[in-house]
């Protein structure tokens, strides 16, 4: 009785302990997905607000290039601050999400903030140019560190 009784109670707790193990693995492997998704989340916020802000200041700038009527002037400025102010939280994110994307991040920010004061459209056109291409480096970067497949 003893032997049949030890081997029972030995099953059982092998059977908790590999249920406990694989308990452990489903979580470990969700917290994982989780954090992979909160990294592209990450991501994703900073470029849709980064090609906001830099849709709202080329078309700032082409006003005042064009010279056109204060009005609509300030109605281009204001919504330019806008959009940069809500570059901020995303680009924080960012950084502390995804460190190894902070060098990306901030060429492309500097880039979309260097369409300011251009002297003629001709420089506006080129340096709205070198923003996207800056956007485009900075996503290109995002997806080789957590594209599918990979680990990040």
């Amino acid at each position: 009785m003893w032997p049949s009784t030890v081997a029972v109670l030995g099953t059982l707790a092998g059977a908790l302990t590999a249920g406990l193990l694989q308990h452990h693995a489903a979580r470990a492997e969700e917290r994982a997905d989780n954090h992979r998704q909160d990294r592209l989340d990450a991501v994703t916020a900073f470029a849709a607000a980064l090609d906001a802000h830099r849709s709202a200041i080329f078309h700032r700038e082409r006003l005042a290039l064009s010279r056109a009527d204060t009005e609509h002037q300030l109605e281009a400025e204001t919504r330019s601050h806008d959009t940069r102010a809500a570059i901020t939280a995303p680009h924080i994110r960012l950084q502390v999400l995804v460190p190894e994307l902070t060098g990306p991040a901030q060429r492309a920010t500097d880039a979309t903030y260097a369409l300011r004061r251009a002297v003629d459209r001709t420089e506006l056109d080129a340096r709205r140019h070198a923003a996207k291409e800056a956007t485009v480096a900075f996503v290109a970067e995002a997806a080789a560190l957590l594209g599918p497949g990979r680990a990040g």
